[in-house]
C-alpha cells in the first residue's frame, strides 16, 4: 500500500515547491511538464519516469482530468509558470498523488526504454558513463529521476498519496476511489525486457554507484537489491 500524508503546507514549503519545479535545465525544460492537473476537479498527478505514469496519465485524460497546460510541451514557459503559481498557492485544495518505484528496478526499466539512444551500450556502461558522469543525453539521469528530490521538501512529502509501482493496481484503485473515477487497466509504454533477470544487471560496484548517486532516495525509501 502507498503512503498517506496529510499535513498543511507552509508558505516556505510552497515557495520551495514553486522554485524546484520551475527550474529550467540546459535543454530549456522544466519539471512542470510531468504534472497532470485539473484545476476544476482539484486533482494533481506528478508523473515520474518508469513508474507506470503513461497509463495513469491516459486514464486521467480519458476522465477529463487534465487541463493540458503543464503537459503541453509546446506551451510557453510564462503561461505554465503563471498557471503553476496559482496551483501552488492553492496547494492544499488539491488531491495530489504520484507513484514511485524501487530505484534499482526503475533504472533497469529506464535503460531498456532508452537503449535506442544509447547505441547498444551495456547496462554497466549506462551506469558508469551516463548515470554516474552526467552525460549530455536527455533525460539527464539526475534530479529528473531522483524520487526523493521529486517527492519531498525538507524530507517531508509534498503529496497526499505516494503509490508504489510494486503495488500498482491496488494503489491506483485507491486513488481512483478518492478522485471519483472508475479504475481501468489501461497499460501503455510497457517494457518488453525479461523482468525475471533483473538481478543479473547489477554487480556490487554498480550497486554502489547507484547507492552513492541516489543516497538520500535509497535511504529514505529503504530500497533494497538482493545480489
Amino acid at each position: 500500500m502507498g503512503v498517506l500524508v496529510s499535513e498543511k503546507t507552509s508558505e516556505i514549503i510552497k515557495k520551495n515547491i514553486f522554485e524546484k519545479f520551475c527550474k529550467i535545465d540546459k535543454r530549456n525544460r522544466t519539471l512542470m511538464t510531468p504534472f497532470v492537473v485539473s484545476e476544476e476537479k482539484k486533482t494533481l498527478y506528478f508523473h515520474i519516469a518508469k513508474t507506470g505514469g503513461s497509463s495513469i496519465t491516459h486514464l486521467l485524460q480519458r476522465n477529463g482530468l487534465n487541463d493540458n497546460i503543464l503537459t503541453n510541451k509546446n506551451g510557453s514557459f510564462e503561461s505554465k509558470k503563471k498557471y503553476f503559481k496559482r496551483l501552488v498557492e492553492n496547494w492544499d485544495d488539491y488531491y495530489k498523488f504520484t507513484f514511485i518505484r524501487n530505484k534499482y528496478d526503475q533504472l533497469i526499466s529506464l535503460y531498456n526504454y532508452d537503449r535506442q539512444l544509447l547505441s547498444g551500450l551495456s547496462f554497466e556502461k549506462f551506469v558508469k558513463n551516463h548515470l554516474q558522469k552526467r552525460s549530455s543525453l536527455y533525460p539527464l539521469y539526475d534530479y529528473w529521476i531522483d524520487q526523493h528530490f521529486l517527492t519531498t521538501v525538507n524530507d517531508k512529502s509534498i503529496f497526499d498519496f505516494v503509490g508504489y509501482f510494486e503495488n500498482y493496481e491496488d494503489d491506483l484503485k485507491f486513488v481512483c476511489h478518492n478522485i471519483g473515477i472508475k479504475y481501468e487497466d489501461i497499460r501503455s509504454n510497457l517494457g518488453s525486457y525479461d523482468r525475471s533477470k533483473k538481478s543479473s544487471y547489477y554487480t556490487p560496484e554498480l550497486k554502489l554507484i547507484v547507492d552513492t548517486k541516489f543516497s538520500k532516495e535509497v535511504e529514505y525509501f529503504k530500497w533494497e537489491l538482493n545480489l
